[in-house]
């Protein structure tokens, strides 16, 4: 079911407890369409960080599935919930794509300033066509 506000997360985890239906709000929506249609590399970023940040307070109270303690290798001791391992992740994720977005800023800014340090004449040509639009070549 998809609503078109934006809902808590208490209200969401309620509204699909009540209804038995997984509910998607206008946020997760548009998050959603951005995912489908991100082209480059950057944009892929951009959508996958915005998705980590409105899933991070959606992570609480998910029931029985995040609270098992974990334990072993790769943990922060034997009474580590689910839980907490995953903010961990996401968190360990959200810093990492934000390095890599400075580093694809970087590497943008350092190309426009190229561009503009090189002195090529520009120039447009226009035409006109029977139908009435200007194209430029």
């Amino acid at each position: 079911m998809i609503f078109d506000q934006d809902l808590t997360p208490t209200q969401q985890r309620n509204l699909e407890k009540a209804l038995g239906v997984k509910i998607i709000d206008r946020t997760q929506l548009i998050l959603d369409i951005f995912a489908s249609r991100a082209r480059t590399r950057e944009g892929r970023m951009q959508v996958e960080l915005a998705q980590l940040n409105y899933l991070l307070p959606r992570l609480t109270g998910r029931g029985v599935e995040m609270s098992r303690l974990g334990g072993g290798i790769g943990t922060r001791g034997p009474g580590e919930t689910q839980l907490e391992t995953d903010r961990r992740r996401i968190a360990r994720r959200i810093k990492k794509i934000n390095v890599e977005l400075e580093g694809v800023r970087e590497g943008r800014a350092v190309h426009r300033r190229q561009r503009s340090a090189v002195p090529l004449p520009v120039f447009v040509a226009g035409g006109l066509y029977q139908c009435g639009q200007i194209h430029a070549i």
